[in-house]
This record gives C-alpha cells, structure tokens and sequence, in this order.
C-alpha cells in the first residue's frame, strides 16, 4: 500500500508567510486609526507639527513614543471593558502598591471602585 504525505499539516514557511502577511495588514490599519487619533488628539491638522517635538533630540522623542504607544493600547483594551478586567486591576494595584507606588495604586483604585455603578447591582436595595 502507498502512503500519500499529509498536505494539510502546512509548512512552517507557510504558516510563517501568511502570518507575516496578517501582522502587516494589520499594521496598516493600526497605523490608520493611530493617524486618526493623533489628529484628533490635536483637534485640528495644523497643529500635528507640534508632535514632533522640534528642538528635541528625536531619537529621545522617539524612545518616548515607543514607550507612549504600549501605555496608550493597554489603557485603550482596559478602559473598553473594564468591568470584564475588575482581577487584572486588582493585581496591577497590589503590584504598585506593594513597590510603594501608592499615587498610582490609589488611582487605580479609584478606577475599580467606578466599574460598577450602584444602580447596575444584580442585588436590589432594600430601604431603611
């Protein structure tokens, strides 16, 4: 009997193109919604040249932007849902709190006390 090799396991070259395809289209449109939302950071078309920091080493400028863009994206994913992320909140304020960032873990904190508003509880108020 002849055995025929598996053609529908794909290629690691294969899985590897079509990844790198998708990481690029995706990109692309990342890079669209970013140009957008630098402009309507700015509030108007003139005012982008403000963004590139004229007068700073841009080398530095950009050290802060590779920096500002990954805080900008994680706050972006918590604040969509918040109440989905009540535990990840939790441990990044005990995380901050513990290395004595307490500024910063009161602020989260307050965040985790406005997920969920009285008027949403499951649990009806009785009166006094």
């Amino acid at each position: 009997m002849t055995t025929h090799p598996d053609t529908t396991t794909p290629t690691a070259t294969a899985v590897d193109q079509v990844l790198a395809a998708r990481a690029a289209s995706s990109a692309e449109f990342l890079a669209g919604i970013l140009a957008a939302a630098q402009l309507d950071a700015a509030g108007q078309p003139s005012k982008l040249p403000a963004d590139l920091f004229p007068g700073t080493d841009p080398a530095v400028v950009q050290e802060i932007w590779n920096v500002a863009i990954v805080v900008g994206y994680r706050m972006g994913r918590i604040s969509a849902r918040p109440q989905w992320d009540a535990a990840g909140l939790r441990r990044l304020r005990a995380a901050l709190t513990e290395a004595g960032y307490d500024a910063m873990a009161g602020q989260v904190d307050r965040s985790l006390s406005t997920l969920q508003h009285p008027a949403d509880s499951s649990t009806p108020r009785t009166r006094p």
